[in-house]
């Protein structure tokens, strides 16, 4: 945001809300704050009793209120992750807060209908869901919807606030009913209910033979197994917990529909989605599987987060995630390769290589972007940053200094290898050529695999438990220090536990013990 209103003064389209430039001062953003100065380098402070001085103000607060308005827009499955969003911008605003008299500070507006919760990734209703029915048959049009939004941020009382939260409810409402009434199933439904219908009164059972009888109350009798099923069907996606969070990006933002309700897209998506392992939501596996095309059945979840930006970007639109790098060579990232291969045209990778981006994550991070629709010839900007040479003191002049064009026609979906683009190409002609390995006629076996690591990995209290039942007595000095030396390195140590007979005999008991509890030994 502060660097938005920095590149507008740049760029001389900075404006007081007469219209005047702000042509005086200098503006720019360090660590994320905003910086003003006059001609002589004075820093800006705010009195409110200086024409000049209200002027800036003013000019800062609604410039950030415009911005946070109409151009952020956000959703996060974590209330408290959204209610911090939520803070912080009204903290930005609040640093430019002004007197409208000598008492009165400007109201802050009302951004929380920017910043929601919910599953992003989960939705009723496809993007395509028709919405123009929904609209004829309500009150409502997109137009309305928007000024409903509009006054709600801009409340002056409880009462309209309240009254504009009724209003939205209200059109989202109309929104969901109306799809679920067009909703395949339901439709399918009521076809068959029309279909019974007609055959229990269209068809004189007086004067139909036996036969004619046994045949008709055959076909209605699978017609309501048929109509009982869908009910079932359709009662089960209802009541479905998968759906409790659901975001339904269909209609949650009317800044991004035309006026006949279609889906537009936003111009810009960032995000920084989660690390969740594949096993930890198989419950939505099905779900995921029918509506994104880089599914695969062993994929992390932030693969489908990236597909999800571009759904919701409008064409040409600009996409940055800082993800897992793991896609580029695992095998689960083939779906998702080929996707942005096809669909999009790359504009950059920065790979962090292995240096710790975030303090609570223990990913390779690195940083995608595209713009969505694909071009023949694209090149875009690669950067593989070093923790021997990384300066982040300059982040941006560090970058330009080592990244480096390629062409993306050089990337494929088996694996995205980022070497110099003559090694590449010539990497990838061979394998076009030749037979890879997984094609020839011969068998390849790994040794044992396991899925189950509450057999193979403890945390640091049952680790400590474990040590605790070590008699060190029966060691000598050596002996303890080696024992330790390998504690130190692994939470089980097989050499270990074959030259030392009773560490084996402690260990075996107390991991026995432990996994047995758990039903796995």
């Amino acid at each position: 945001m502060n660097e938005v209103i920095a590149v507008k003064h740049e760029l001389n389209v900075l404006c007081d809300l007469k219209g005047r430039r702000l042509k005086e001062y200098e503006i720019h953003v360090e660590n994320d704050e905003l910086f003003v100065a006059d001609e002589d380098g004075h820093l800006f402070e705010y009195n409110p009793k200086n024409k000049e001085s209200q002027r800036i103000q003013e000019t800062l607060f609604h410039e950030k209120q415009t911005i946070i308005e109409n151009c952020l827009f956000g959703v996060d499955i974590n209330p408290n992750s959204v209610k911090i969003c939520r803070l912080r911008l009204w903290i930005e605003l609040l640093k430019n807060a002004y007197y409208k008299n000598e008492t009165e500070l400007e109201t802050l507006p009302n951004i929380d209908i920017n910043i929601k919760c919910g599953n992003s990734l989960v939705s009723r209703f496809t993007l395509d869901a028709d919405l123009g029915k929904a609209l004829k048959k309500s009150k409502w049009s997109v137009d309305k919807y928007r000024k409903a939004v509009d006054t709600y941020r801009n409340a002056s009382t409880k009462d309209e606030k309240r009254d504009m939260e009724k209003s939205i409810s209200d059109v989202k409402h109309a929104f969901r009913d109306e799809f679920s009434k067009n909703d395949a199933k339901e439709l399918k439904l009521k076809k068959t209910k029309g279909e019974i219908f007609n055959l229990l009164n269209t068809q004189d059972l007086f004067e139909a033979t036996a036969k004619q009888k046994k045949d008709l109350e055959k076909q209605i009798a699978t017609l309501k197994a048929d109509g009982a099923k869908l009910e079932n069907e359709i009662e089960a996606i209802k009541s479905n917990k998968i759906f409790e969070n659901a975001f339904e990006w269909r209609f949650e933002f009317p800044e991004v529909l035309d006026d006949d309700g279609n889906f537009i897209g936003f111009d810009v998506v960032i995000g920084n989605p989660p690390y969740i392992r594949q096993e930890l939501f198989s419950d939505i596996k099905p779900l995921l599987q029918d509506r994104y095309t880089v599914y695969n059945s062993i994929a992390d979840l932030l693969t489908y987060f990236v597909e999800l930006g571009f759904i919701i970007l409008k064409k040409k639109g600009v996409f940055q995630f800082i993800i897992s790098n793991k896609f580029t060579r695992a095998n689960y990232g083939k779906e998702l390769r080929k996707f942005l291969l096809d669909n999009t045209s790359l504009m950059n990778f920065i790979d962090f290589s292995g240096i710790p981006v975030f303090d609570e994550a223990t990913v390779d991070a690195a940083i995608v972007g595209y713009v969505k629709g694909a071009e023949d010839e694209n090149n875009f900007q690669y950067a593989n940053i070093q923790k021997t040479d990384f300066i982040s003191s300059d982040f941006e002049k560090y970058l330009d200094s080592i990244q480096r064009s390629l062409p993306q026609k050089t990337l494929n979906e088996n694996t995205w290898a980022f070497g110099n683009a003559e090694v590449v190409e010539i990497k990838n002609k061979v394998e076009s050529q030749g037979v890879p390995l997984e094609k020839w006629d011969i068998s390849i076996f790994k040794g044992i695999l396991t899925d189950l690591n509450d057999a193979f990995v403890i945390d640091g209290e049952k680790r400590k438990e474990f040590i605790k039942k070590i008699e060190w007595n029966n060691f000598n000095k050596d002996q303890v220090t080696k024992i330790q030396k390998h504690l130190s390195n692994l939470d089980f140590n097989v050499s270990l536990v074959l030259e030392y007979p009773y560490v084996d005999q402690t260990f075996r008991e107390s991991y026995y013990e432990y996994y047995a509890s758990k039903h796995i030994v």
